[in-house]
């Protein structure tokens, strides 16, 4: 049996990509600073916790890095330690859970240059529309996804000799509990639902079943790509 990693796995996409990967037949580890069924607590921020959770998990056969924040300020009225919360959870979790990822994998498995394949290995990041299509009031939130599609790309060049590929999911709105508060509101729905050609909201699982996907043999060749799942978002200009 395959076995993953997902972070943020206690609610939200994370939730829903643990339990799809499951339904496939993934042994899923499932990780989180909050408490949850089944769930590891991890600090993704932290390089101990990383050094000891993977001291005791081994080596895996994918990652998928959910973990993430989101708070809504212009730029005038973010505090410093606001913007550098979001790089810290958002960008270096995403890259200490990457590096964690690589440093795990037996030297058995990276190859003799006898041209002998290679185990085949998958990272899904989870990024943002956002990455690409700015809004007002997250700049932080919208550097810090935008910084996570770029390191998917570096990790997609590195980690290619040693048979990982690397994807980001650039999810639109999505029902979960950190979008509650927005599709609670009306108008606030209306927006959204009015940005989204297809003209309504995504649901968890629709980007769970995407990221096995991307993590499966069958995505086998896709490596450094940024897959939107945002019901057109990206392609509405006006």
């Amino acid at each position: 049996m395959r076995r993953v990693l997902v972070t943020g796995a206690a609610s939200g996409i994370g939730a829903a990509c643990a339990d799809v990967m499951e339904r496939h037949g993934w042994e899923v580890i499932r990780a989180d600073l909050a408490n949850g069924d089944n769930v590891r607590q991890l600090d993704v921020t932290d390089e101990k916790n990383w050094e000891s959770m993977m001291a005791d998990i081994g080596p895996l056969d994918g990652l998928v890095t959910s973990a993430g924040i989101r708070t809504r300020n212009m730029i005038v009225d973010t505090s410093l330690e606001e913007w550098e919360r979001h790089l810290r959870v958002n960008v270096t979790g995403t890259w200490l859970a990457i590096r964690s990822f690589l440093r795990a994998i037996p030297d058995r498995d990276l190859g003799t240059g006898t041209g002998t394949a290679l185990p085949r290995r998958s990272i899904v990041t989870i990024a943002s529309v956002n990455a690409t299509i700015a809004v007002p009031g997250q700049a932080h939130y919208v550097a810090s996804k935008g910084a996570i599609v770029s390191l998917t790309r570096a990790a997609a060049l590195e980690g290619a000799p040693m048979g990982v590929r690397a994807n980001a999911i650039a999810p639109g709105p999505i029902r979960t509990p950190m979008a509650e508060e927005r599709l609670s509101d009306p108008d606030q729905l209306k927006w959204l639902t009015g940005r989204v050609p297809l003209g309504r909201v995504g649901e968890p699982d629709e980007i769970g079943e995407l990221a096995e996907f991307l993590l499966s043999e069958r995505s086998s060749y896709i490596s450094g790509e940024v897959i939107f799942a945002d019901g057109g978002w990206a392609a509405n200009a006006v």
